[in-house]
């Protein structure tokens, strides 16, 4: 069972290898987001496992923003996201 990791008040749930793999497969067969994503961990020099924290997948979705095509566009999207929900949850922390 994982834990929950959506912050009250946002909905807004930390993202995960799934979500990015599930984001890259709108554009791209799912066995090819699987492999840019394997790919992008392998050249962020991140081990890529279902429990990856946000600094992992931070690294792996700043690589995957580098590619010069559709891979770079949810890449770059997946880097707002991961960043929105640090900024997020280091508000609350700071507001208890």
């Amino acid at each position: 069972m994982t834990a929950d990791t959506r912050l009250p008040g946002y909905d807004l749930a930390r993202p995960t290898p799934a979500d990015a793999t599930a984001f890259l497969a709108r554009a791209m067969s799912a066995d090819q987001a699987v492999r840019t994503w394997l790919r992008a961990c392998r050249e962020a020099g991140v081990a890529p496992h279902a429990a990856m924290g946000v600094d992992d997948m931070l690294a792996a979705a700043r690589r995957l923003a580098a590619e010069p095509d559709v891979a770079g566009v949810i890449g770059n999207a997946l880097v707002i996201r991961l960043r929105t929900y640090r900024l997020l949850s280091q508000a609350q922390g700071a507001g208890r």
